[in-house]
């Protein structure tokens, strides 16, 4: 998707003289033609990513018409949302805070939704390795009428999960999802970016939740044009 000089300007929120400094000496991705400025969404974002540029929402929506649909990850992350600090010593008690700020519709019991989640987990860890791991319900039909959302959780201090890597959890990633073609969708994706250096490095800082939205969504063009 092609973005004018004033799509930047509104989408960042800035003045126009801020966007010409960082054309001329950030050196901004675009193409001149006709004396006015070109942008390319993606390539505006993984600029704005290696350059520590305050992400606004306006900002992390400038891919949405550039992929027609084939975005996966990045809509149920922004659905899920991105908390810091959640505090607890055991699986089960995070797993009960997690649930608890998931904006889940109303129909969605939290208690049993918090057992088949513990039942997961017994059946075999979801720890990934590198303090990460991704709960998820064993049978996600049970949530059918709900959009696919993944909720972003960082930990006060480490929980074991019992990782195959022996190592304590810091970082949730909650998967909760209709059906199984949309769970294996979200887990491939979300297994793909969490491989891509711009999201590793947002997440190692726990950096505000835009940018690492913003990673996952550049992150997850590149799984787009790969297919």
């Amino acid at each position: 998707m092609q973005l004018t000089f004033r799509d930047i300007e509104k989408a960042f929120e800035i003045e126009e003289e801020t966007l010409y400094q960082w054309l001329n000496k950030k050196g901004m991705p675009a193409i001149k033609a006709n004396d006015q400025y070109y942008f390319n969404s993606v390539e505006v974002l993984e600029w704005a990513l290696k350059n520590r540029i305050r992400l606004t929402t306006g900002a992390l929506k400038l891919c949405e018409k550039t992929r027609q649909g084939r975005d996966i990850i990045t809509p149920a992350l922004m659905r899920g949302g991105v908390y810091f600090g959640i505090n607890g010593s055991l699986r089960e008690e995070v797993l009960g805070k997690v649930l608890d700020l998931l904006p889940l519709p109303g129909h969605i019991q939290r208690a049993s939704l918090k057992e088949m989640l513990l039942s997961r987990e017994q059946a075999g860890t979801t720890g990934i390795g590198n303090g990460i791991a991704i709960p998820h319900v064993k049978h996600p039909v049970v949530l059918a009428g709900m959009e696919p959302i993944v909720g972003i959780f960082f930990l006060e201090k480490v929980v074991d999960f019992s990782a195959l890597d022996g190592e304590g959890v810091h970082t949730l990633f909650v998967i909760l999802s209709s059906s199984f073609k949309w769970h294996l969708s979200l887990l491939s994706r979300l297994a793909f970016c969490l491989q891509d250096e711009e999201v590793i490095s947002a997440l190692k800082r726990r950096g505000q939740s835009e940018e690492i939205l913003a990673a996952f969504q550049v992150a997850e063009s590149r799984t787009a044009r790969a297919l």
